[in-house]
């Protein structure tokens, strides 16, 4: 792969962050890895970053023989898959994601939620229930996110969720009242389902049989089962006998 800068080693480490540490690369790694083909699903995924850098970081990783693009004969959209080599990059992926689940402190990582891409991870983790009606509607309200940010949809139809960001129109099953930073929190497991919801800094409105079994269809984080280390083991380097004060 042509790069105009480099780190000019040979080290495998220095190689491989040539590739892989420009800015978004790696959650577009992350979004494949979770399933996305398609250009628009990918940046569902990383909504902040415009579609020409997502183009141009796609090209990068296409010349480093880490996905490869395709068409249907009927269809102009591409689609791309990650190659034996993006495949290998899973466990190196999720590794990180959970040494940063373990190691990094929760307030600063939630200063700035993105309920787009908050909304599109709550939505590929989702569970249907044999309870669900043909067209099973959520909506959610986050009180706290700006203008026009601050309504999704998830409507369950024919085994498929579909996300909206505008109302969809249909008659709405479950209501979820509830903050950004909270939902966050107890989406990623750092705050109790049950305390949230006994607090009222989650609220659910619509029949029982629906509502009681949200925790189920809802889901959580695939890291939720990951416990942050204390504050104390994050801050304080341990020191051995021989370390000076």
């Amino acid at each position: 792969m042509e790069r105009k800068t480099g780190y000019g080693q040979y080290c495998p480490l220095a190689m491989t962050a040539e590739i892989l540490c420009n800015r978004w690369t790696v959650l577009i790694i992350r979004e494949l890895l979770e399933g996305s083909t398609g250009f628009n699903e990918i940046q569902r995924g990383v909504p902040l970053i415009s579609r020409t850098l997502l183009s141009t970081r796609i090209k990068e990783l296409e010349t480093a023989g880490l996905i490869t693009r395709s068409t249907k004969p009927d269809s102009i959209k591409a689609n791309y898959q990650l190659t034996a080599a993006g495949e290998a990059l899973g466990p190196a992926v999720f590794s990180l994601a959970d040494w940063g689940q373990r190691w990094i402190d929760v307030e600063p990582s939630i200063d700035t939620v993105d309920t787009d891409f908050l909304m599109w991870d709550i939505r590929r983790n989702v569970c249907f229930l044999e309870s669900f009606p043909d067209r099973f509607v959520v909506q959610f309200h986050f009180s706290d996110a700006p203008a026009k940010k601050d309504f999704h949809w998830l409507v369950f139809q024919n085994s498929e969720v579909d996300l909206c960001y505008r109302d969809p129109g249909f008659d709405i099953d479950v209501e979820i009242e509830v903050g950004m930073k909270t939902m966050v929190k107890v989406w990623m497991g750092w705050m109790d389902y049950n305390t949230a919801l006994t607090s009222g800094a989650l609220t659910l409105l619509g029949p029982k049989k629906f509502t009681q079994s949200a925790r189920e269809w809802l889901g959580l984080s695939s890291f939720s089962n990951i416990k942050k280390h204390p504050i104390e083991a994050r801050v304080l380097r341990t020191l051995s006998p021989n370390t000076p004060n």
